[in-house]
């Protein structure tokens, strides 16, 4: 699991280097203690940690061997530089024991000062369930926690019956949540989730969102990380309002570092203990860690922290692969959704289907959200990474009909892909995997042209049938919007539901991913073509694109468009920046909450370097558009 912040960093010991360390140790001539699936070397630095059987292309002992050196030597003094900042901040958590000021250098990143004492101020709980317990001492300090030093709490090891009872009512940390946390909750909950997540809106008889409830008080860390998310917002909408008391401001302001600290101290507990005991007998904690580490990443980008998006997403998609390595596959090795779902399951009345009219229980939910957002996100950033989506093995089982089951039980062979990512992004399932093709036919081409072998006649073969596919599925968006069957009591609801997720509402949908496939068409046309931004098939689909975004229903819905409206905008004409631009000040402070600024940057740095209308100039393309500020971007 690659590491998920410095904070996080476990004391490891040393080995001699070996033939099985990490290519990133082997590329940094360091000694690797040979951790899996992250190395704690490259856990404590935040940086990338590949393990492969095959030598990965830059460790050519040439230029790009040079070139990667260089990238992550950047990235580790980036992250010292990031964490002593954080560390010279006056707002720290009361503690009993303050560890020392530690150094960084080029190839360390230092711990931070650990602190042991309650739990309440600081302390990661000793074990890693609910936030809050049914009895009455669930919430008293563990005495485990009394004895540790500074260096004990960051090799803390859990004892087996309270890892065990991650998941849990009896874990003990040191206090009831106050009025603050629990209004903070609600803000999350009523407000922000829906805000970031406005095309899910999961029937009554699939179990609505009660799920979030459930897993925000078993899992801590998810817990701090949703309170930090909620507590930001606040701090933003405080700033904004004149009438508002100082006094009210600065607490705000002292309670983010607070929260996030929290968070990460419980990740970190987390992640230690799963590294210690392995995935393969803890599969219930092992998806915890892995929603943690994805919620991790979404609080990162919504608060415009996109620096880090990169360690996260690999540590979340390498924990998955191991879930699915261990607890969702056959005897055979194929994978095995409905596996990891009877793991979840309660017995008798499980569900494992999308059609069954059994709700999903908390961990399942949690499991098909968290799972969608990580191919999601890795489809996305392939787009960025020049290299094929990370996950793409699963896509077939995963986001296809499968057309066969996967146990025995025939009764489970699905009618339906097993993810239906409209449900949770409003996009078809073909939409996404039409970006994960064209990712794919990205980085080969750029491989066959680095080996001088690139052949036109497969590069338009391969590129001809994705346009065909997108191109005959786009006026189907309209005609059959992919949703459940209703619920008996959806007509009652409506009315709450345009209420509370008007952007969710069935034409928006169909808007929200013609968008999508439109801006796909002009990646797809980037990738066969070049940079040529005035040819006519990429004027089409940008005349296309730009015209749907003018049906969305507000400008706040461009926030779930953002990729494909920066893949838009890098190959707009001029006359059609200035609509991108004014459809982006329409959406007010709105666009400063999530990635819509970094798209713009990346939009107005290509029109002013005068590329975005220079054919062939400069060696553009989308890739290079999502990485033109000085690291790769995750326009989510």
């Amino acid at each position: 699991m690659t590491a998920v912040s410095a904070e996080l960093t476990c004391p490891m010991a040393a080995k001699a280097r070996s033939a099985g360390g990490c290519w990133t140790c082997r590329l940094r001539r360091k000694k690797c203690d040979e951790g899996h699936p992250i190395c704690g070397i490259c856990a404590g630095l935040e940086i990338e940690c590949l393990y492969s059987d095959t030598k990965p292309d830059w460790m050519d002992g040439a230029e790009k061997q040079k070139e990667k050196a260089g990238h992550v030597k950047a990235q580790v003094k980036a992250q010292a530089k990031h964490h002593a900042r954080v560390r010279g901040e006056k707002h720290t958590l009361q503690t009993q024991e303050s560890q020392g000021d530690h150094a960084a250098s080029d190839d360390a990143v230092a711990t931070p000062p650990s602190t042991g004492g309650p739990a309440s101020s600081s302390g990661a709980s000793t074990s890693n369930g609910t936030p809050y317990g049914s009895g009455t001492d669930s919430w008293m300090p563990d005495t485990a926690m009394t004895g540790l030093t500074p260096d004990s709490l960051f090799g803390l090891t859990l004892g087996a019956n309270s890892f065990a009872a991650m998941g849990t009512s009896t874990s003990s940390t040191a206090s009831m949540p106050n009025e603050s946390e629990f209004s903070l909750i609600m803000l999350y909950l009523d407000y922000l989730f829906p805000f970031l997540n406005p095309f899910y809106t999961p029937r009554l008889l699939d179990g609505g969102r009660g799920w979030l409830l459930v897993v925000l008080m078993r899992n801590k860390a998810l817990f701090h990380t949703a309170l930090s998310l909620a507590t930001y917002v606040f701090s933003v909408a405080l700033y904004h309002d004149e009438g508002s008391p100082q006094q009210c401001k600065n607490h705000s302001s002292e309670e983010l570092p607070k929260q996030q600290e929290l968070s990460m101290r419980e990740l970190q507990a987390d992640i230690q203990e799963l590294n210690r005991r392995g995935v393969k007998g803890y599969m219930k904690e092992s998806t915890q860690v892995m929603s943690s580490i994805v919620q991790l990443l979404l609080f990162e980008v919504a608060v415009g922290n996109t620096g880090n998006w990169q360690i996260h997403l690999d540590a979340s998609s390498a924990l998955f692969e191991q879930i699915m390595e261990h607890h969702g596959s056959t005897e055979d090795g194929f994978p095995c959704w409905h596996l990891l779902l009877i793991h979840l399951g309660n017995g008798a009345t499980t569900r494992t289907l999308l059609t069954q009219n059994i709700p999903w229980n908390a961990d399942q939910a949690s499991l098909r959200y968290f799972t969608a957002s990580i191919l999601f996100f890795d489809v996305l950033s392939a787009t960025a990474l020049e290299q094929p989506p990370r996950l793409q093995k699963y896509h077939q089982h995963l986001l296809t009909t499968p057309e066969h089951s996967c146990v025995e039980d025939d009764t489970h062979l699905p009618s339906h892909p097993h993810l239906d990512m409209a449900e949770f992004f409003g996009l078809e399932n073909w939409i996404i995997l039409s970006i994960s093709s064209i990712a794919v036919l990205d980085a080969w081409k750029k491989d066959m042209m680095r080996s001088n072998s690139l052949s036109m006649a497969q590069l338009v073969t391969r590129a001809s049938s994705i346009e065909l596919g997108l191109r005959s599925r786009i006026p189907t968006l309209d005609q059959s919007p992919s949703r459940p069957p209703p619920d008996a009591l959806d007509p009652l609801l409506e009315s709450c539901r345009r209420r509370l997720a008007a952007t969710a509402a069935a034409s928006t949908r169909a808007a929200t991913a013609r968008v999508w496939a439109y801006a796909a068409l002009t990646y797809l046309a980037v990738v066969v073509n070049g940079w040529q931004p005035r040819g006519a098939e990429i004027r089409e689909s940008v005349a296309l694109t730009l015209s749907t975004l003018r049906d969305l229903p507000s400008p706040a819905s461009l926030r779930t468009v953002v990729w494909p409206l920066c893949v838009t905008g890098c190959v707009a004409g001029e006359e059609e920046r200035d609509s991108i631009r004014e459809m982006v000040a329409a959406m007010g402070p709105v666009k400063a909450f999530g990635t819509m600024t970094e798209a713009m940057a990346i939009m107005e740095a290509l029109w002013a370097d005068g590329g975005g209308m220079g054919d062939g100039a400069g060696g553009w393309d989308v890739a290079a558009c999502l990485r033109s500020l000085g690291h790769p971007a995750l326009l989510i």
